[in-house]
């Protein structure tokens, strides 16, 4: 069954750059998300720690922590 997040996209200002995010998987069962990072010319793939508040799913990004909704993510 195809994961309804995957290739979904974010557009992130972290306050120097922006930095785009497309998912490429979220696994509920290990609370963890995979997420090709896009940033200042460079792409990585990265998994983070998927967490949940009462707004759902994010996951947080960066030195500061800036917390990232999955829920505002769109269709790439």
């Amino acid at each position: 069954m195809k994961n309804k997040f995957y290739m979904k996209e974010f557009l992130h200002f972290n306050g120097e750059d922006f930095v785009t995010f497309n998912i490429l998987d979220v696994d509920e069962l290990k609370h963890e998300i995979c997420v090709v990072v896009t940033t200042t010319g460079k792409i990585s793939v990265a998994t983070y720690p998927l967490l949940s508040d009462d707004n759902g799913l994010y996951f947080e990004y960066g030195p500061s922590g800036d917390k990232i909704d999955l829920n505002k993510f769109e269709e790439a």
